[in-house]
């Protein structure tokens, strides 16, 4: 599997995570994968109660987690209200996924911000509800956790 795949099958494994839980609870609390050099992908979430500071926590974990351990892929995701100048007109909830790459390290601006727009629809005749996703867009910004200079053990 090439560095790309690795990326991509990172992210969709993510979003339809936070898919699931949206369809279950209607929201879901910030959450992280890591993938290893070896393939093995951990997850990482906690119970702090206030969402804000939940996200902290868990950026402070990754960041404590590259020092420790050969990360390659890094996915943090986040329930957010979308910027106003991304995404669907009319939608304003989204799923924000902080991505960094080792493999993408030596580029100036290498880590990214997906936010996928999403709705919560409840379909015709049914209890259940449905996560609606729409078109993701990307936005660049350098490395925050596996800068060049960080050997990644």
């Amino acid at each position: 599997m090439t560095d790309d795949e690795r990326g991509l099958m990172m992210l969709e494994r993510s979003i339809y995570e936070a898919q699931a839980m949206l369809e279950k609870e209607q929201t879901f609390r910030p959450f992280a994968m890591l993938l290893d050099t070896e393939g093995n992908i951990e997850r990482l979430e906690n119970s702090i109660e206030n969402v804000r500071d939940a996200y902290r926590a868990l950026y402070e974990e990754i960041k404590l987690c590259v020092e420790e351990k050969p990360i390659d892929i890094i996915v943090l995701l986040s329930d957010v209200a979308m910027p106003e100048n991304i995404g669907e007109e009319g939608v304003e909830s989204g799923i924000r996924v902080h991505l960094e790459e080792r493999s993408q390290q030596h580029k100036k601006i290498a880590g990214r911000y997906i936010y996928v727009p999403y709705q919560l629809q409840r379909l015709a005749g049914k209890e259940e509800i449905h996560a609606k996703l729409f078109a993701p867009t990307a936005v660049s910004f350098p490395l925050e956790f596996l800068k060049e200079n960080q050997s990644g053990r």
